[in-house]
């Protein structure tokens, strides 16, 4: 290469250095802040490009996983950590550094707004509560006030959205419905008598806790701090230019006066203090359209959104929450996620014409006893239009007693577990597809079976068995013989399936293999295998090759 083409690619390679430092603020902020801070040793012309960054994100690094000596025993010293490091600077220090590293490279004020903080703590303790206070004061003071910001703020990151592990009603498999259930049941018989109209606006039943006149919530005293609880500052409730506000597990205290002109979407996760602070602030949003509510169960009882626009609603294990009331006239997503509802939990005033994706996330033990189920086919009743349906229980398909007609949806997912001994698999997925006429898209994930272990019973097993364990099956012998049944949605519609975590289990084998042998236009095949060894994968993966009979169909596994 001669000299005049060095030298031209050398300038060609120097375009990234001819943008402004605006741009490359800009395309900065789309990387984490310790990312975007290693730019400044690239040259000195980057030095002071973190001054021209608009958004702050950070995930706290999880702690490392201590590897101790096998032959250790307690009241002999302390373990050995064989992967032990140095330790490391505290994760504030680097949230601190990132906001006045803005200020530093702009000789005392930043360059551009701040559009976005986000924080996400492994675990927070209450000795960083000033800090957070801090940073929040400042994401408030740096927005601007024609700006735009975005706050989001997980203070225990790895928290789990309750303790309701999904369980199975019996040890044994599903028990095989009777003849007369597996007809469609009719929607005017007593026992889907809860159903009501998703047109029309629903009128309360005395007994709902909306119904009531109101109590004094704003009167009571707030219940006492929990030990390393952070509290919400006030300055945040007055933000005119917060846009979008994540925080939790945290103590909503508002002050009399709330002002968010311009919040629109808001997520809440283990929120506590007094039973008014939530409805309050959602009160005081007049664009709130998007409103998610996760784990706030110490103090929510009941909510009521009229007076906005939602679009998107989501509740998610908020089991003291006994009614909710919104205008849905703009609803197009829902999601719930907790105990089969009562049938005047939810009430939409103007209908649920317009809500066109719905996850339902049935919570804890199965529902199999026929009150359970009514109450299931009611709430499942209220979304007649639902394009999208997600659909988790205990049992993959649980509830499909009560399962009613969905004439639009076009895309299921069913989440539950199937144990080896379940002998009802395909006749409850059978009578799930049979009320979907229109189905493009059909996602089995099969959960793993929960396993009861007592606190002794590690005590025997090396870390290296834990670590090799798998559940993925294969029994060359197994029985796989399943029905010819003619499922119109199948046999005309359906052009996608895929099995996610896949154990090769021998209800899951008759599952899949009906499934695909009943569906002679499926152009797509998409497998996850759970994790194990290659050789049980790769049999599986072939087996589900010869099942599916549309051989040019495009299939891909992991």
């Amino acid at each position: 290469m001669g000299s005049n083409d060095s030298g031209a690619a050398a300038t060609a390679g120097d375009r990234l250095s001819r943008l402004s430092d605006a741009v490359l603020g800009h395309v900065l902020s789309f990387l984490p802040a310790d990312e975007a801070a290693r730019a400044a040793v690239l040259s000195r012309q980057w030095r002071h490009v973190f001054a021209h960054v608009h958004t702050v994100a950070l995930d706290e690094p999880d702690p490392h996983i201590p590897d101790y000596d096998g032959d250790w025993s307690p009241g002999y010293g302390g373990p050995v950590d064989r992967n032990a490091a140095a330790p490391s600077p505290p994760f504030t220090n680097a949230v601190s550094s990132a906001l006045f590293r803005r200020l530093r490279g702009g000789g005392g004020a930043a360059s551009v707004p701040l559009r976005a903080l986000r924080v996400a703590f492994h675990k927070f303790s209450g000795l960083n509560a000033g800090l957070v206070d801090m940073w929040l004061w400042y994401a408030v003071q740096q927005a601007g006030k024609d700006g735009e910001l975005h706050l989001d703020l997980q203070l225990r990151r790895s928290a789990a959205p309750c303790r309701r592990i999904y369980s199975l009603r019996r040890a044994g498999g599903a028990e095989e419905p009777p003849e007369a259930a597996m007809d469609d049941e009719d929607p005017a018989s007593p026992r889907f008598e809860l159903a009501v109209a998703a047109d029309v606006d629903v009128a309360l039943p005395a007994t709902s806790p909306l119904s009531s006149d109101g109590d004094a919530a704003d009167d009571e005293p707030p219940p006492p701090l929990y030990k390393n609880e952070y509290v919400v500052p006030w300055s945040l409730f007055t933000c005119a230019a917060l846009r979008s506000l994540r925080i939790g597990p945290c103590r909503l205290d508002p002050p009399a006066v709330i002002s968010l002109p311009s919040l629109d979407t808001l997520h809440l996760t283990g929120i506590t203090g007094r039973r008014s602070a939530v409805q309050r602030l959602a009160s005081a949003c007049p664009r709130l359209a998007d409103l998610t509510l996760e784990s706030c169960n110490s103090n929510l009882t009941k909510l009521t959104v009229l007076d906005k626009r939602l679009r998107r609603l989501a509740l998610r294990c908020c089991h003291g929450l006994a009614a909710v009331a919104v205008a849905s006239s703009e609803l197009r997503a829902f999601e719930y996620r907790g105990a089969t509802p009562e049938p005047w939990f939810l009430t939409l005033h103007g209908g649920a014409r317009r809500i066109s994706s719905c996850a339902i996330d049935i919570c804890g033990a199965e529902a199999a006893e026929p009150p359970e189920l009514a109450r299931l086919g009611a709430f499942l009743r209220l979304f007649p239009g639902v394009e999208r349906l997600s659909l988790t229980s205990a049992r993959l398909g649980g509830g499909a007693p009560a399962f009613p007609t969905f004439p639009k949806l076009r895309h299921l997912e069913l989440t539950g577990m199937v144990p080896d001994d379940d002998t009802g698999a395909v006749a409850t997925v059978t009578r799930i597809l049979r009320r979907t006429p229109r189905l493009e898209a059909l996602t089995l994930f099969f959960l793993p079976e929960v396993e009861e272990l007592q606190e002794g019973d590690y005590q025997d097993i090396d870390e290296e068995e834990l670590l090799d364990g798998h559940t993925l099956k294969y029994d060359r012998h197994a029985p796989l013989d399943v029905p010819e049944i003619d499922i119109p949605c199948l046999r005309e519609g359906t052009k996608e399936i895929n099995f996610v975590h896949y154990e090769g289990g021998l209800a899951q084998r008759k599952l899949a293999k009906f499934l695909l042998r009943n569906a002679p236009v499926v152009g797509e095949v998409c497998g996850e295998f759970a994790v194990g060894p290659l050789w049980i994968q790769t049999r599986l993966m072939e087996e589900i090759k010869e099942w599916v009979m549309n051989k040019s169909a495009n299939m891909m596994f992991f």
